[in-house]
């Protein structure tokens, strides 16, 4: 007995001290930008938040603390009550990413409706979520909407929103009826969920550089299984779009954009909101991704939308003069506290406006 308890100490021990060294190794050789897990996926397969957690995010010399309410919305516990409660919905862009809460575009626009508007109360609520494409929102919707009862839903469109939908496949064209078919390409393995919920998986990443390297291999490597694997027409076990149908000059792209938008202008028909769609104010820096920038061109001068949308490209064009090295965080790409005050000052002059009407109509 005394022989197998001295094996088991020697064994621990060996393996702290291994643990200990592979630390120390990561951190000088491959040192990582410490976050804990605030991101995850339903098991249908789309982006959502944690709810209830607080999250640390360290990039470089920034360190952002995300903290997330009971439905996963960015900032306070929110109770639906007889306030206006607008929700924003949105990627990381609209989450505000490595900024402070009271950083975000979000949060400014909160400030700036509070003066102007002191006797009613509005909330608006930070929905964003990083990584979402458009496809996403319909199921966020169906599966958290109706707690959150948003009176108006604002849908801030980024340059990689329909790329996302394609690549995550949520949702195919039926060819025959041009209606919706539920899919799902990522499977998100719900072990892997779980544990990134745990307490001390999360202090783990809070405090070392290994752990967030074989965090960051494992939700590349093994967190979630390719059901169509890799778009492949025999070996699919989801429905998927035709290898000629996501070519851009098929059209199916945009069909499918139009049809995303169509769903969620269900959604508030059916639960009494209104919805509208704004920009980033991205879409003039360049950034064309292959299904995004064609459907935002036609969305934008064709007026195909069946809803309100607010393109604040060209405001963000003439603020920054048509450069967007000023306003984004250097080495990252997302809005720095000026990029993010800009949004929120060209996002005033329509937003102001549309709560005037739906305060009216309330």
């Amino acid at each position: 007995m005394k022989n197998r308890a001295g094996i088991f100490v020697l064994i621990s021990a060996g393996v702290i001290i291994g643990l200990l060294i592979a630390e120390i190794l990561v951190r000088i050789f491959l040192p990582q930008n410490r976050l804990t897990t605030w991101i995850e996926m339903h098991p249908d397969g789309f982006m959502m938040n944690q709810k209830g957690v607080t999250a640390i995010h360290h990039f470089n010399e920034r360190t952002a603390e995300y903290r997330l309410n009971q439905f996963g919305l960015r900032g306070y516990e929110h109770s639906p009550g007889n306030d206006l409660n607008i929700l924003f919905l949105g990627d990381s862009f609209t989450f505000g990413l490595l900024l402070a809460e009271e950083d975000t575009f979000i949060a400014t626009l909160q400030e700036k409706v509070n003066s102007a508007f002191p006797q009613k109360g509005i909330n608006l609520l930070n929905g964003g979520v990083g990584g979402a494409g458009l496809a996403d929102w319909p199921l966020w919707l169906e599966e958290l909407g109706n707690s959150i009862a948003p009176d108006m839903i604002i849908y801030m469109m980024h340059t990689a929103d329909i790329d996302r939908s394609i690549s995550k496949n949520l949702f195919v064209v039926n060819e025959a009826d041009s209606s919706l078919i539920q899919s799902q390409r990522w499977e998100p393995r719900q072990f892997l969920m779980r544990t990134g919920r745990q307490g001390w998986y999360r202090a783990l990443q809070k405090r070392s550089d290994l752990m967030n390297l074989l965090v960051s291999i494992a939700w590349d490597k093994f967190y979630f299984k390719d059901q169509t694997n890799g778009f492949n027409q025999e070996t699919t076990q989801v429905p998927i779009p035709s290898e000629e149908q996501r070519y851009i000059e098929s059209g199916y792209s945009d069909l499918l954009g139009l049809l995303l938008f169509e769903r969620l202008s269900n959604w508030c028909a059916e639960n009494e909101c209104t919805i509208s769609a704004a920009t980033t104010g991205f879409f003039g820096f360049g950034e064309e991704n292959y299904y995004t920038y064609p459907f935002y061109q036609k969305i934008s001068n064709q007026g195909l939308l069946s809803m309100s949308f607010f393109d604040n490209t060209r405001c963000m064009v003439d603020k920054t003069g048509g450069s967007k090295e000023q306003i984004i965080i250097e080495g990252d790409g997302h809005p720095n506290e000026k990029g993010a005050a800009r949004i929120a000052e060209c996002s005033w002059h329509w937003l102001q406006e549309v709560i005037r009407e739906v305060s009216d109509e309330n």
